[in-house]
């Protein structure tokens, strides 16, 4: 029998034949359809609050550990420490060392283990490193505290944005990536006023004010590390307890109905294999390493650049915040309408141009008024690429233990770009940066012509999969259930799809466990562009 219901989508309704089943039995069937709710307000907003807030700050506190060494510059680390310009570059780009190397095997341990428990041990790691960073008496001390620092912080970010990814679809994430992404924003604008009041501090206890930046906010990360034990929530199948049972087959609904089928959550070895044996990840990648040269130079060496421009030391504290402040304004906006709209790649196209605009101003202007407005174009550009990017590939690629591994492997390579951006503005290419500037320039051309590539491709996949199989939409989408004599409702995640629709696919001789294994290699997945 088909009804229609109130959206106006045909609902398809079997009769299912029961018996009698013990506590931990299930009787399956792909027949049993649970139409979504794409106007579930109520649930977002409930997700929001209790997933957004706490990932937001999570990473605005790694991102300012992260990059609070170049605040710790102006108010005399190198001096202290008698580093040279080559000592303090290799330990801006030592961190990225370790980072690429821990973040692929930090997801997979995410995956297995839950993220209550996870996230907040890593969390508490690396505020005690930073901590420790303040009493550090020579270089060697602190090219050691970063090193153990990026190993520390690599596991938040690809495991938030993998965790977000998980409760979230596909044309939701954008905005919520972005407010998490905005971060980074928040830090470059809350860390140069924070690092201005705290270096104040100098003199107390004896110790310099650049100390006093990493023992404060060291300690603030290890605080909120140990009420992130309490704050966060595993995964939607864990059934969390700020849902109802209700709330929890609803959101599994959501994420099924969503990905359609082949869209399974069990982890496996060959969905891990299945990601790296995926040319788009490689594209992405190109992308990420284009959008992140720019975003953490500019992260890390702002400070300088900003006294470049004829600002003194602590007044280039204060003033690197309007560009960021700029910056978050066109993470949020980018997000909204990247949502809205339901596009990503012409968005990610449109800053990288403007960031390419910002950098050529950057190189041939004289007037220090204009290369001000410069950094402004560039900051923004590229923050409005960030989160965009992140949540383009989250959109493209499935299933779960697929999406993950693609996830960390991409930010791996992409932080690759934080070794080389440690090392493009040299002190002995001030005030100007030209050398720099053009680096990060080439970087911005790379990562528009991947999202050219990218864009292009998918679209010709999906305009081949509407020819052979038939054109996709939301009314279509089948979703399966598990019942049980005990009253709940589980979804079944595995869509594997009934016996006609395999034939149509050509999968009547697969396995469930092959077509799981599918996730965007599915005769129904359609790319989101």
């Amino acid at each position: 029998m088909t009804v229609v219901d109130d959206n106006h989508n045909s609902i398809e309704l079997h009769t299912i034949q029961t018996t009698h089943v013990q506590e931990n039995d299930t009787i399956k069937t792909n027949q049993y359809k649970i139409p979504d709710d794409p106007n579930d307000k109520k649930l977002l907003r409930k997700l929001d609050l209790h997933l957004i807030p706490t990932m937001t700050l999570l990473y605005l506190l790694s991102y300012l550990d992260r990059v609070n060494i170049g605040q710790a510059k102006l108010d005399g680390l190198m001096e202290s420490l008698k580093l040279t310009s080559a000592q303090y570059n290799a330990c801006l780009s030592v961190f990225f060392i370790t980072y690429v190397a821990f973040e692929i095997p930090s997801n997979l341990v995410l995956k297995k283990l839950r993220p209550s428990r996870w996230i907040p041990s890593i969390m508490i790691a690396w505020g005690i490193v930073m901590t420790l960073m303040g009493l550090v008496h020579s270089y060697g001390g602190l090219l050691a505290c970063r090193l153990v620092l990026g190993a520390a912080e690599s596991g938040l970010f690809p495991g938030a944005a993998f965790y977000l990814s998980s409760w979230y679809k596909r044309r939701e994430l954008s905005w919520r990536i972005s407010i998490f992404i905005s971060a980074t924003s928040l830090a470059g604008a809350f860390g140069g006023v924070l690092a201005f009041g705290i270096s104040q501090m100098r003199g107390i206890g004896g110790q310099e004010g650049w100390r006093w930046i990493f023992y404060i906010e060291g300690i603030m990360t290890v605080v909120v590390g140990v009420a992130a034990f309490f704050l966060i929530n595993d995964f939607p199948s864990d059934r969390p307890k700020f849902l109802t049972e209700e709330e929890c087959d609803r959101t599994i609904t959501r994420l099924q109905n969503d990905a359609g089928p082949g869209a399974g959550e069990h982890f496996s070895w060959k969905q891990v294999r299945a990601a790296f044996l995926d040319w788009k990840l490689y594209i992405f990648c190109l992308c990420d390493i284009g959008l992140l040269v720019p975003l953490y130079s500019l992260a890390l060496v702002s400070p300088t650049i900003v006294q470049g421009l004829g600002f003194r030391s602590y007044r280039a504290q204060l003033m690197t915040a309007p560009p960021s402040i700029f910056a978050f304004f066109t993470t949020m906006t980018t997000a909204y309408f990247s949502d809205r709209y339901t596009r990503r790649a012409v968005f990610i196209m449109f800053w990288f141009i403007i960031a390419i605009i910002g950098f050529i101003i950057l190189i041939v202007a004289q007037n220090l008024n204009v290369k001000y407005f410069a950094v402004f174009l560039a900051t923004g550009g590229i923050s409005g690429c960030n989160a965009i990017c992140i949540t383009f590939l989250s959109c493209n690629i499935s299933p779960h233990t697929k999406r993950a591994t693609a996830l960390a492997f991409m930010i791996s390579m992409g932080s690759f770009g934080g070794v080389i951006s440690g090392q493009i503005y040299r002190s002995q290419d001030g005030p100007r940066f030209i050398l720099g500037h053009a680096i990060n320039l080439g970087f911005c051309v790379l990562g528009l012509i991947s999202v050219i590539i990218l864009f292009i491709s998918l679209r010709l996949e999906n305009r081949r999969r509407d020819r052979l199989y038939g054109v996709v939409s939301s009314r279509n989408r089948k979703i399966s259930v598990i019942t049980t004599e005990l009253k709940k409702e589980v979804v079944d995640v595995c869509g594997i799809g009934s016996e006609e629709d395999r034939r149509k696919w050509g999968y009547e001789h697969m396995s469930e466990e092959e077509i799981r294994d599918l996730g965007d290699r599915h005769a129904t997945w359609r790319y989101i562009l």
